[in-house]
């Protein structure tokens, strides 16, 4: 994300002079044009108090709050206790759930990473530099659960879409900008109303005075998973419109909630004070200069020595003085739970027909109406703000007008990606929101956990960047990755054969990437396979992946199964069905025929595909290239009955035309395609398949593996338990 020097400077220049002034019974000695330029004094008249009056305004919160009895806060209010109930844990548990990471997108690339939290049951609050306009929001999403757990495993996350179009309204003086969230998440399972909010409370009280209390931080800085800064974040001065405070809090914080030990919001985190060298150039931390693009720089770069946050009831004032009384505005005056308003309304100047409160030009969608006389008003605030407004009207019809179509790149919109081009797709790809295999795909009596390595081969087993997770999820599949091998050990996927979730006609077009969730140098790349006569052979299809709620979800899903985390070097023979190769037609025969017998459940069939590697198998490139791979298709029968059979097939015969490093195959023996028992797979692949044994369709035969010589003895095997 880009910081405008300006606002650096602005936030330097109020620093510098606050910096004098000892006390908070100095206000008078504030030049209030150095803090509040451009913003109605009414705003910020008279929030600043003296300090006897504060500390008796804080005991008052203290005591309205009433979640410690009061002396005790008041102690540690004023720096004389350090300790906290154990109602301190829970208090942080739910003010968490309603922070969450912003990642601000065009089209599925995330161009950067913010923190915003929930304010009323459909209003996110972030800052200003975060989304200086309505159209820099976009495709932008706030991902909620996005947390290492006790483990140390990154959890599920939950992410919604951002709703430009429903409300936006910033403000660049003070740096905040409030943004409407979808009703619901993008898988269609949660409903943000049970995320909840944190109720802003517009009142004075909820800080004590200067060097004597603590703050707490809730953020994620750069990206990161959801961190804590707690009570060591000591504030030190205020000014009509800020609050300063001494804070570990890290580059990528922008519009992290900044609290009192009650958990209350008293700021939005903005900015602060950059390190600078002699000459007056912002420097990282190696003291390097960090360059100006058009008059910004990079926020990731910047060494904080200093931190500013907006103040709440500040930024309360100036939206309830140009919004005093529209429905969505109007839920950050509720508590959560109430149905009535706490705080008292500003006078009304008008009641307000639209919710959206946009620039005369914007590009919002038209409010229709039924009515032959339109009456229009606005707040008054808006013309002393602005001094003119522009109002346009058009005809209304049946068709809402839509927003006009923006330019984005996806990764199938690359005609043509060089190496460089493909190594910026890999760095910036935002896989955050995917949620990867399924264990109750096939109804909820089923619960079929994604199979782990067994010990013999964990201490191989890749784990993400910072965790200690070893499970890879993309959208509907999920992978464990072999860190020496370089290749996946398992890839599971959850295919869903309804017609009306598989909606993308799109041409296909492959784009292979690497996961940056993992170091590059262990995973192969287009370098490995070029003139290998290898294809890159998808352990989990893309046709299998390619499903979803929209034609666009369903689309993007396919095109993130070509992952190097997910491919094995495989001959065209073997990987292509369209070569005729019995892999591929293995996979369609039984996938797409099995998957579509039935509606709901029965339209259903989760797959466990992978490698099986072996101490003897072939050396291409400094890489083993297995010669076997293992595919275990589940499935619900007619009769609701969990189902699984597994087959391996081997390329053994079929490599002919690879250049292997020391090793000379007969090229005459003939291909042969087995059915196997999935006990067989979990000797040989030593991947835990046991929970899986009793399901097994193989069970009754007395041999391990079975030649099976044509697809029609395939299909024959498949129709015989599908139709029990």
């Amino acid at each position: 994300m880009l910081l405008a020097v300006d606002q650096l400077k602005e936030s330097e220049h109020r620093y510098d002079v606050i910096a004098a002034l000892p006390t908070r019974d100095a206000v008078s000695d504030f030049n209030e044009a150095t803090f509040v330029q451009d913003i109605a004094p009414v705003i910020t008249k008279g929030n600043i108090l003296g300090t006897d009056e504060n500390l008796a305004k804080r005991k008052e919160m203290l005591e309205e709050v009433g979640r410690e009895p009061v002396d005790f806060a008041f102690e540690r209010a004023i720096g004389k206790n350090d300790s906290v109930y154990s109602n301190f844990i829970g208090l942080i548990g739910d003010a968490k759930r309603r922070v969450g990471r912003i990642a601000i997108k065009k089209g599925i690339k995330p161009v950067g990473f913010a923190t915003g939290f929930m304010v009323s049951e459909q209003l996110m609050l972030t800052n200003w530099h975060v989304f200086p306009s309505i159209n820099d929001v976009a495709d932008s999403e706030i991902q909620f659960f996005y947390e290492l757990d006790t483990l140390g495993n990154p959890g599920t996350s939950t992410c919604f879409k951002l709703r430009s179009d429903i409300f936006y309204h910033a403000s660049k003086e003070l740096d905040y900008c409030f943004v409407a969230v979808n009703p619901m998440d993008t898988d269609n399972k949660v409903k943000l109303v049970d995320i909840g909010y944190i109720f802003l409370d517009p009142g004075l009280g909820k800080l004590g005075n200067e060097e004597e209390e603590a703050l707490n931080i809730i953020h994620h800085p750069n990206g990161d998973y959801m961190q804590l800064s707690i009570r060591e974040n000591l504030f030190v001065k205020i000014t009509p419109v800020s609050i300063w405070y001494k804070t570990d809090t890290a580059p990528g914080s922008s519009g992290s909630p900044v609290f009192n030990d009650q958990w209350q919001v008293v700021a939005l985190h903005h900015m602060g004070i950059g390190k600078k060298n002699a000459s007056g150039d912002y420097i990282d931390k190696d003291g390097n200069v960090i360059p100006k693009i058009n008059g910004k720089i990079k926020a990731s770069q910047v060494v904080w020595e200093a931190n500013e946050g907006m103040r709440i009831s500040v930024i309360l004032n100036d939206l309830f003085s140009s919004f005093p009384d529209t429905p969505l505005t109007n839920g950050l005056k509720r508590r959560p739970g109430s149905k009535t308003s706490i705080i008292e309304g500003q006078q009304m100047l008008g009641p307000e027909k639209s919710v959206n409160p946009l620039p005369p030009h914007s590009d919002m969608e038209a409010l229709n109406s039924n009515s032959a006389n339109v009456n229009i008003s606005f707040p008054a605030s808006l013309i002393e703000k602005n001094g003119t407004l522009t109002i346009n009207i058009n005809q209304g019809s049946n068709n809402t007008p839509t927003r006009p179509a923006q330019k984005v790149t996806t990764l199938t919109a690359i005609e043509e990606v060089d190496s460089l081009e493909t190594k910026k797709l890999e760095e910036s790809l935002d896989l955050s929101g995917c949620k990867g295999y399924q264990s109750r795909f096939l109804g909820s009596r089923f619960d079929i956990p994604l199979p782990q390595p067994q010990n013999e081969i964990k201490k191989f087993i890749a784990k993400i960047n910072g965790t200690d997770s070893a499970v890879l999820k993309y959208y509907n599949y999920s992978t464990i990755f072999h860190a020496v091998r370089m290749m996946p050990i398992l890839s599971g996927i959850n295919v869903n054969g309804d017609l009306a979730q598989r909606l993308d006609n799109t041409e296909r077009k492959d784009i292979w990437l690497r996961d940056n969730r993992l170091s590059f140098d262990i995973q192969l790349d287009d370098s490995y396979y070029k003139k290998s006569g290898f294809d890159r052979g998808h352990m989990s299809r893309r046709e299998d992946a390619n499903w979803g709620s929209t034609a666009d979800d369903a689309k993007r899903n396919a095109d993130l199964t070509c992952m190097y985390t997910n491919a094995c070097p495989q001959v065209a023979k073997l990987n292509q069905s369209s070569k005729k190769g019995l892999w591929g037609l293995l996979e369609k025969i039984v996938l797409e025929s099995g998957a579509k017998v039935e509606k709901g459940e029965m339209a259903r069939i989760s797959v466990f595909n992978g490698p099986i590697f072996k101490d003897s198998d072939p050396v291409f490139k400094g890489i083993q290239v297995p010669m076997s791979f293992y595919k275990i298709i589940l499935w619900l029968t007619k009769n609701g009955n969990l189902k699984a059979t597994a087959f391996k097939l081997s390329q053994e015969e079929l490599v002919d035309e690879i250049d292997f490093e020391q090793l000379d195959l007969d090229q005459n023996l003939e291909f042969k395609e087995y059915q196997c028992s999935i006990r067989s797979l979990h000797e040989s692949t030593k991947i835990d398949f046991s929970s899986l044994f009793s399901f097994d369709t193989f069970k009754d035969l007395t041999s391990n593996e079975a030649t099976i010589n044509s697809t029609f003895e395939v299909m024959s095997h498949i129709d015989k338990f599908i139709n029990e």
